[in-house]
C-alpha cells in the first residue's frame, strides 16, 4: 500500500501545482498528449499503418516560402541530409493536433517514456518552449514506412566487407560496380514515446542488414539521405490536410 500511497499524495501535489502554474501563467502545455499508464509502451506502426491510411506530422522553423514549392511540396533544400537519420515526426489521429507543433519539447520532456511510468506536468514546466514562427508539414505514413532505398558503399572498408561475407553466406552477394558495393537499405516510421509527448515518433534509415543508420558525413550516407529526401519525403509531402483519419484506440490502449 506504501507505493499507492506515495503516488497518492505525488498526484494530489502534481494536480495543486498544475492549476496553480496554470494560474500564474506558467504552465499552457497539452497534457492531453503526455503519455498515460493506460497506453501500450510502443504502438505498432507497421500494423497501424497495414489497416488505415496515416499522416505524421514535422515542424519547420523555416518561413513556408522557404518550405513548400508552389505545388504544396516540401522543396529539397528545406530538408538537410543530416537531419533525416532519426527524424522527429509527430503521429496525428490520436491526441495530437497540429496546433500542438507550437511546442517545443527539451531537457527532461525528451528523454523516452518508459511504459507504466507516471509523468506529472507540474514536474516539467521548463521543459518545454512555445515557438512563434515555424510552419507544419505532412506525410504520408504509408508511403514512407518500409520503402527499399538502393545505395552504395565502397569496398574499400574491410569492416563492411566482413559484415557482407556474413550476411550474405547463403544469398547471392552484392554487384560491384565502380568499387561500390550495390545495396539495398529500407526506410521505417517507429514509435518513441517521450516523456511530455506519446505521439512521438522517429523516421529510421536501415542499412542491408535492417540496422539504423547514423549520419557520419560520408558521401556514401549522404547520398542515401538526399535519395530519401529526393524520392520519399518531398513527394508524399504536403502543406495541407483535412480530414485526417482518427486512429482506432485499440491501437494504443491497453
Amino acid at each position: 500500500m506504501l507505493p499507492t500511497l506515495k503516488n497518492s499524495r505525488r498526484v494530489l501535489r502534481s494536480i495543486f501545482l498544475s492549476n496553480w502554474y496554470r494560474l500564474c501563467g506558467k504552465l499552457n502545455f497539452p497534457v492531453s498528449i503526455i503519455p498515460r499508464i493506460c497506453y501500450l509502451s510502443k504502438i505498432d506502426i507497421h500494423a497501424l499503418l497495414e489497416s488505415q491510411t496515416v499522416y505524421v506530422i514535422r515542424r519547420s522553423d523555416a518561413a513556408c516560402a522557404d518550405t513548400f514549392n508552389d505545388m504544396g511540396k516540401i522543396r529539397e533544400d528545406a530538408l538537410q541530409p543530416k537531419e533525416i537519420p532519426f527524424m522527429s515526426l509527430n503521429l496525428l489521429g490520436g491526441y495530437f493536433k497540429p496546433e500542438h507543433t507550437c511546442f517545443k519539447i527539451i531537457g527532461n520532456g525528451s528523454k523516452k517514456w518508459i511504459n507504466n511510468e507516471y509523468v506529472f506536468i507540474s514536474e516539467h514546466i521548463d521543459d518545454y518552449e512555445v515557438l512563434k514562427n515555424y510552419c507544419i508539414v505532412y506525410f504520408d505514413a504509408n508511403l514512407m514506412h518500409n520503402q527499399s532505398i538502393p545505395y552504395s558503399q565502397p569496398t574499400k572498408s574491410k569492416e563492411l566487407n566482413l559484415e557482407i561475407e556474413k550476411f550474405f553466406a547463403h544469398i547471392s552477394k552484392p554487384i560491384i560496380k565502380d568499387g561500390e558495393h550495390q545495396l539495398e537499405g529500407f526506410a521505417k516510421v517507429v514509435h518513441d514515446p517521450t516523456k511530455l509527448n506519446y505521439w512521438h515518433l522517429e523516421y529510421n534509415l536501415c542499412n542491408f542488414k535492417g540496422d539504423p543508420i547514423k549520419y557520419t558525413g560520408s558521401k556514401s550516407i549522404e547520398k542515401y539521405c538526399k535519395k530519401v529526401i529526393n524520392d520519399i519525403l518531398c513527394a508524399n509531402s504536403f502543406d495541407k490536410l483535412d480530414p485526417i483519419p482518427p486512429i482506432p484506440k485499440q491501437h494504443y490502449l491497453r
